[in-house]
């Protein structure tokens, strides 16, 4: 035979049954159903007022709520995120509370709760996330100290063309100063639309890329046509490690953002697409704020650079122990009766070498340094002690004839497409 059961409500219902009879007081009440006389009045109470439903178990909720959000500002809130469906709750706060001051809104987390309830908060697929990059980017305590670049991944608009989205942004206040749509990442069209940025906003002091093409090459130095013009311009060109991206993390993740507040779903072909993300410029420097800088927008903290694009190269200007050579159209440079190879996009442009008490050779382009040449092997190094792509021996005495040069370059061309 099971347990019975035995639910409040029955014991309830048994116990007004037996006050109803009239054949018990109250004490004895009390002393059959172990409870307090205090207790038996009370539902004797309920049941006198509301019949059997006041034997129910009542709502201990307050009966005002002071504090709750009202109709007004829920329906301003939820208007502005049917507006901007991609925005959390903490910039839909900031940005309300400016163009409603005499409002009281909530704080984010009420918001948050506000739209889930209207069903306007998507839910997310648990992701696994990497550890943060600890270290301080360098130079990102001003505007312009240091800009990133990048094309954020291609994809198709919908006349099937591939569409290169090239974006620059500034570390300091995220401003985003350019967003263009390329039909591909070529190097034409790459410095067109970087001088167009440095004629709209000045020159920066440094610019952090990739290794990719065409912001770095596979060689000895690493330059490309690209990094060696802005070097003439005073731009120190920094790149992150191969195979770690979040180096130059802020632009990582803006490309996350862009990919969904102005790709999904692609325009028509390349020229719609550009106005979309001309919008999308406007919005997110002049509109959006940024939780990492105080809710404000990037506009408001950014200032365009003093240092004006100039029409005209500098020659570079080497100190007195530097020894000025200049690039042979075969890339190579001579040097005590040797000829060593540095890259042949130096072409015609002149170098700063010096000899260091170690036996290697320190080159320098205007005030970078390119390469490190060990004199007695002719060994190519970067600028540390570890060699680039291990060691490179070239020849360090002249060839006899144009012949043997040749020869000899051919061998050292096929070594490093290797």
């Amino acid at each position: 035979m099971p347990w019975r059961e035995i639910k409040p409500m029955d014991e309830k219902l048994k116990l007004i049954s037996d006050w109803l009879s009239g054949n018990y007081k109250i004490t004895e009440l009390a002393e059959s159903y172990q409870i307090s006389r205090k207790t038996i009045y009370k539902w004797i109470g309920r049941y006198q007022k509301y019949s059997v439903d006041g034997l129910k178990d009542q709502s201990r909720a307050p009966l005002s709520h002071p504090n709750q959000t009202s109709q007004e500002v829920l329906k301003l809130l939820i208007d502005f995120k049917l507006e901007h469906l991609k925005w959390g709750p903490k910039k839909l706060v900031s940005v309300l509370s400016k163009k409603h001051p005499t409002l009281e809104f909530p704080c984010a987390s009420t918001a948050q709760t506000w739209l889930k309830r209207n069903g306007l908060v998507k839910k997310r697929k648990p992701r696994r996330t990497v550890p943060p990059y600890t270290e301080p980017f360098k130079g990102s305590n001003k505007s312009n100290a240091s800009w990133s670049i990048d094309y954020k991944g291609q994809f198709k608009t919908k006349d099937g063309l591939y569409c290169y989205p090239l974006t620059i942004i500034d570390n300091y206040s995220r401003c985003l100063l350019l967003c263009k749509s390329l039909i591909s990442p070529n190097y034409e069209d790459t410095k067109r639309w970087v001088d167009w940025a440095f004629q709209e906003y000045g020159l920066p002091e440094a610019i952090r890329s990739d290794n990719g093409v065409p912001f770095a090459v596979a060689s000895l130095t690493g330059l490309s046509r690209l990094t060696i013009d802005w070097i003439s311009l005073g731009i120190k060109h920094e790149r992150i490690d191969k195979g770690h991206p979040e180096q130059n993390g802020r632009l990582e993740r803006f490309h996350r953002t862009l990919k969904d507040e102005a790709t999904k779903p692609p325009k028509s072909n390349i020229y719609e697409q550009q106005q979309e993300f001309e919008r999308y410029r406007q919005e997110y420097n002049e509109e959006r704020p940024h939780e990492s800088l105080g809710q404000i927008t990037p506009s408001e903290l950014y200032i365009k650079s003093t240092r004006k694009y100039p029409l005209r190269r500098k020659q570079p200007v080497y100190d007195s122990d530097l020894i000025v050579r200049k690039v042979k159209r075969s890339g190579e440079f001579s040097h005590r009766n040797g000829f060593y190879y540095i890259c042949q996009l130096l072409e015609g442009k002149y170098i700063g070498i010096r000899e260091t008490k170690d036996g290697f050779m320190e080159v320098y382009y205007y005030d970078v340094l390119v390469a490190r040449i060990n004199m007695n092997g002719g060994k190519y190094y970067r600028k540390t002690s570890k060699p680039l792509w291990g060691a490179v021996p070239l020849r360090s005495t002249a060839p006899q004839s144009n012949k043997e040069l040749k020869i000899e370059l051919a061998k050292n061309e096929a070594w490093i497409n290797k």
